[in-house]
């Protein structure tokens, strides 16, 4: 589903990693792309998990592909559940997508990519 899926999160909340914008309101469609994620990551989570921070316990590549996903609900300040939230903070303090992150704001083609005419604070994670 991740990698052809969540069409309205996709669409509504592009794929940045500078800021966190505040005040975004998620339209139905993304509300039910974030509930269909929280489903499929408690489901994991809860089934495969075991101790393991990650969906399957140890980081795999559902956690790769899952990756994009985190960011939105990081960069939009989207509503999830609290184990969500949870999972999207293990990406954010994660090493290797710290510095994915830190590739990606290398070079900007756009000064302020996807400006949302809201208001902003700094990204959430650690740099």
């Amino acid at each position: 589903e991740m990698h052809s899926g969540f069409g309205d999160l996709r669409n509504d909340c592009p794929m940045q990693l500078l800021r966190q914008w505040k005040g975004f309101q998620p339209s139905d469609g993304v509300r039910a792309d974030l509930a269909r994620i929280d489903e499929l990551w408690d489901k994991a989570g809860n089934t495969f998990g075991g101790d393991g921070p990650w969906l399957f316990g140890d980081y795999s590549l559902a956690d790769v592909f899952y990756a994009p996903g985190a960011a939105r609900i990081a960069g939009y300040d989207l509503p999830v559940s609290d184990p969500c939230a949870a999972y999207v903070a293990t990406h954010l303090a994660d090493p290797a997508f710290r510095a994915w992150r830190a590739e990606g704001l290398k070079k900007r083609y756009d000064p302020e990519p996807y400006a949302q005419g809201l208001d902003s604070v700094d990204w959430p994670g650690p740099d």
